[in-house]
């Protein structure tokens, strides 16, 4: 079996052909969708592609949507859960433009039974809020997740290296989870 590591990148878990990520998709987002192992967040540096426009100069609202989808998913998979929307918000608070770098933010607000609870911004180089979101995610059970993606039809090897991944993940998380709340316990403030 290949090494297993914690994915940082999208690309680290996704097929090349992947919508979000994939850099053999010559329509897709081609984000990053990178963790943040100090906050335990995914963050990065976007600049959309001029056929993600909506009105001119801008991104297109679904575009928009997809991009905080696909980054708030990857949060969860880089956290261990392989996941599918429940729901997602959206909020539009400023246009966003094509052709400029802005920057994706997600986080985890909770975990309860079956679900997982981030939101996620987009922001510019001032900082202003572009579009804000939160989502809920379905926690996918490994009996799902078989049917699902077919699990039936991948070799045995492929199969172990993903669930050695997804607990790559898990622990990775754990450790991120221990050190937040000991900085918060000793009053020092965790990295923004």
């Amino acid at each position: 079996m290949k090494e297993v590591k914690p994915t940082l990148r999208g690309q680290d878990w996704h097929k090349p052909d992947c919508y979000g990520c994939g850099p053999e998709n010559k329509n897709g987002l081609h984000a990053e969708f990178t963790f943040d192992e100090e906050t335990g967040e995914v963050r990065f540096p976007y600049v959309a592609p001029p056929y993600l426009k909506g009105a001119p100069g801008y991104m297109h609202g679904g575009a928009i949507a997809t991009l905080l989808d696909e980054a708030q998913g990857a949060l969860c998979y880089h956290l261990g859960h392989m996941i599918m929307t429940d729901k997602l918000t959206i909020k539009y608070h400023k246009a966003t433009p094509l052709g400029e770098e802005i920057y994706i933010r997600c986080w985890v607000t909770a975990v309860r039974k079956r679900r997982m609870y981030t939101r996620g911004i987009i922001y510019n180089k001032d900082e202003e809020v572009l579009v804000s979101s939160s989502a809920v995610w379905y926690l996918l059970p490994e009996r799902v997740l078989r049917k699902l993606f077919k699990e039936e039809n991948w070799p045995e090897s492929e199969r172990q290296y993903r669930r050695a991944v997804l607990e790559a993940n898990r622990q990775r998380a754990k450790k991120i989870r221990r050190r937040l709340r000991e900085q918060k316990k000793n009053g020092s403030k965790p990295h923004q």
